[in-house]
């Protein structure tokens, strides 16, 4: 008599890290006055600086900026109170936030810290990331990688019931078998927020300062599968 084939259902999970392939830098202008020409003169002096610095990225063969954005300089006053609660002076405000994108990362800490010299500039955000192609393609590899675990899985099941041979008949993502849901990777984090800092001192000349390097966090991407499988004493 054939003994009908055992189902074996398992998940799949793989997670590799890698590096990331871009870097927005982020800045803001700011400064106050007591009055709108007081507050806007330095932020836009300090955009026209920001901006020849880009220019001059940009024009670099091969530029190791992808891309950039300017918000136009927003103008907005304000009254405050004392602690009588009586006004006081108005006090204007300019501001604007410029975002620089580099695909090459050693130009990231130099114009950090040309821009960090400027008294009304400020480097508010730096996020590391990988490009949506690179991203879909990465991940592609560590599914791959998952569905090889699922298979690993099965076969160790399949030896363990004393089996011989092991057949895929479904896989899908997780929950989607029917059975109970597993914790599910979201697949890694689009971009990071974090990165080493180290300063080159050490092999620099003594008359040099110290140049300004990032070291980014690599991505972490992760992958999880259901499969199903039957297996079956090998035919004679």
């Amino acid at each position: 008599m054939t003994q009908p084939p055992v189902t074996i259902t398992v998940t799949g999970h793989a997670e590799r890290t890698v590096a990331p392939n871009r870097c927005t830098v982020g800045l803001r202008v700011h400064a106050d006055g007591s009055s709108r020409k007081q507050a806007a003169e330095p932020v836009t002096a300090a955009v026209a600086t920001v901006t020849d610095l880009i220019t001059e990225l940009r024009k670099r063969t091969p530029s190791p900026v992808k891309r950039w954005t300017f918000d136009r300089v927003r103008h907005s006053r304000r009254r405050p109170f004392n602690r009588e609660g009586k006004n006081r002076p108005w006090v204007y405000n300019s501001s604007a936030s410029i975002t620089v994108t580099f695909h090459e990362f050693d130009a990231v800490g130099a114009f950090v810290e040309r821009v960090a010299e400027l008294e009304v500039v400020t480097v508010a955000d730096l996020q590391w990331w990988i490009t949506r192609k690179a991203r879909k393609k990465r991940l592609a590899q560590v599914r791959d990688l998952a569905v090889r675990d699922a298979l690993d899985k099965a076969k160790a099941y399949t030896t363990s019931l004393g089996l011989d041979t092991v057949r895929a008949v479904a896989i899908a993502d997780p929950g989607m078998l029917g059975s109970q849901p597993s914790p599910v990777h979201t697949g890694g984090a689009p971009m990071m927020r974090t990165a080493m800092l180290r300063s080159d001192a050490m092999s620099a000349p003594e008359s040099a300062e110290p140049e300004l390097v990032f070291e980014p966090d690599r991505v972490t991407l992760t992958a999880d599968v259901e499969a199903r499988f039957e297996a079956s004493p090998q035919r004679r």
